[in-house]
C-alpha cells in the first residue's frame, strides 16, 4: 500500500466525519459474552467479565464521593490534571494522549479507521474482537493469522503476513481470551518491523497482571514509532469498569487525529472516573494486592485442572483458558445453574475462559465444577 504518513492521517476516518453503525452496540466484547440478567447479579459469582473482585479501591471511592459536589461542573480540569499524571508516570506529554469512556472506544475508533480506507485489519486469532467488529461493520476487512499450537501469538508468522492490503495490525498483549503473552522484546522487535505506513495497535489491558507488568508496555515506543497506538484501560486491575475510564497513546499526530473523531472530546467519562483513575494511580498497593491475590486464585484453579487432567495455559492475566473436554455437556450453561457465569465465546470452540474471583470463589467453584467432570 503506497502511502505516506501524511497521507495515512489525511484519509484516515479518525480525522473525518462519524460513520454510524449498524445494528447491536459492541461493549467490552462479544454480544453473546453477557449472559448476565438485571437483578440476579447478586445471587452469582461472576467469573465471565474478567473484572477486579477488589476494586475500587477506598481511595477511588472517597475521590469518587469527594467529586460529587461538583457534578454541576464539566471536568475539563480533572482531565487535564489526569493527562499530566499519566505523562508523567510513562515521561511522555499530555499530547501522546487521549482518555476515553474504557479502551473500547479507542478500539472502536481504530476500526473504523480502517474501514474508511476499505482497508485491512491483520489479526492473531482468536483475540479481543471490538477492533475488528466495528471495523467490519462499517466495511473493513479482517485477515486472521492462527495462533500457534500452544494457543501463543506467533509474531513471525503475523510479520509474514503484511501484505499491501494491510491498514493495521492488531496485537492484544496479554491476549484475551487466552491469557497467553508475548515477550517483551520480541513484541518490541516486531513493532520496529512492521512497516512505517501500516498501523500498529497494542491492546494493553491486561498489562498490569503480565509476568512482566508494566516494564512490559510499549509505551517505550511511542516517541519512535509514529504509526504505533498502544491502548490501556483501568477497568481491570484499577477495578473500574464500572467508571469506564481508558485512554489510547500514541504521537500527537494520531492522538490529533483520534481527538477529531472522538465523540466524547474527553468529558465523556465526566468527575467520577477521572478522579478515581488519578486516585487509583496513587495507590499502588492496592493494584499490588489485587495481583497478588489473583496469583492466589489461579492457583487454586491451577492445582484442580492439574488434579483433574485439564490442558490449560499459565495465564498471565486474571482469567484462565482451558478446554472444556473433561466436562460434560454445555459448561457454561450447567454452571449458572449452579451459582456461576463463565464464558464461551462463540470462537471458543473447545475452550471455556474463567476469570479469577476471590480465593474462597475460586474454591467453590472448583468444588462445583469437579462434579461435572466425564
Amino acid at each position: 500500500m503506497s502511502i505516506n504518513r501524511r497521507q495515512w492521517i489525511q484519509q484516515s476516518l479518525l480525522a473525518s466525519a462519524t460513520v454510524l453503525l449498524a445494528g447491536a452496540p459492541v461493549a467490552q466484547g462479544c454480544a453473546s459474552e453477557r449472559p448476565r440478567e438485571l437483578g440476579d447479579k447478586d445471587d452469582l459469582i461472576l467469573l465471565n467479565w474478567n473484572e477486579n473482585p477488589y476494586g475500587p479501591s477506598e481511595t477511588a471511592i472517597k475521590a469518587v464521593n469527594d467529586a460529587m459536589k461538583y457534578a454541576n461542573r464539566y471536568p475539563d480540569e480533572v482531565a487535564n490534571e489526569l493527562k499530566e499524571k499519566l505523562a508523567k508516570k510513562n515521561n511522555l506529554r499530555t499530547k501522546n494522549f487521549l482518555l476515553t469512556a474504557g479502551s473500547t472506544e479507542v478500539l472502536s475508533l481504530l476500526g473504523q479507521h480502517v474501514a474508511l480506507q476499505k482497508g485491512e485489519i491483520l489479526t492473531p486469532f482468536p483475540t479481543f474482537p471490538t477492533a475488528l467488529r466495528f471495523g467490519e461493520r462499517t466495511g473493513a476487512t479482517v485477515r486472521k493469522v492462527d495462533l500457534d499450537a500452544d494457543d501463543r501469538i506467533d509474531l513471525a508468522k503475523v510479520l509474514a503476513a503484511i501484505s499491501d492490503k494491510t491498514t493495521m495490525v492488531f496485537i492484544c498483549n496479554p491476549n484475551n481470551p487466552t491469557g497467553t503473552e508475548v515477550a517483551t522484546e520480541d513484541l518490541r522487535n516486531f513493532c520496529r518491523q512492521v512497516p512505517e505506513n501500516v498501523l500498529i495497535c497494542v491492546d494493553e489491558a491486561y498489562v498490569e497482571y503480565s509476568n512482566a507488568g508494566l516494564k512490559g508496555s510499549m509505551i517505550g515506543l511511542v516517541d519512535e514509532l509514529p504509526n504505533l497506538v498502544i491502548c490501556r484501560t483501568f477497568s481491570k486491575a484499577y477495578g473500574l469498569a464500572g467508571l469506564r475510564m481508558g485512554y489510547a497513546v500514541s504521537h500527537k499526530r494520531n492522538i490529533d487525529a483520534l481527538s477529531q473523531r472522538h465523540l466524547g472530546a474527553e468529558i465523556s467519562t465526566g468527575w467520577p472516573p477521572l478522579v478515581a483513575a488519578s486516585a487509583s494511580m496513587d495507590d499502588p498497593e492496592f493494584i499490588n494486592s489485587c495481583v497478588a491475590k489473583n496469583t492466589e486464585g489461579k492457583r487454586i484453579l491451577y492445582e484442580a485442572y492439574d488434579a483433574w487432567g485439564v490442558k490449560y495455559h499459565a495465564s498471565s492475566t486474571n482469567f484462565v483458558y482451558a478446554r472444556d473436554d473433561r466436562f460434560e455437556g454445555n459448561l457454561v450453561a450447567k454452571m449458572k445453574e449452579r451459582g456461576f457465569l463463565i464464558t464461551k465465546w462463540p470462537s471458543m470452540t473447545d475452550h471455556i475462559r474463567v476469570s479469577i474471583g476471590k480465593p474462597e470463589h475460586m474454591r467453590l467453584y472448583v468444588d462445583s465444577v469437579k462434579e461435572l467432570l466425564v
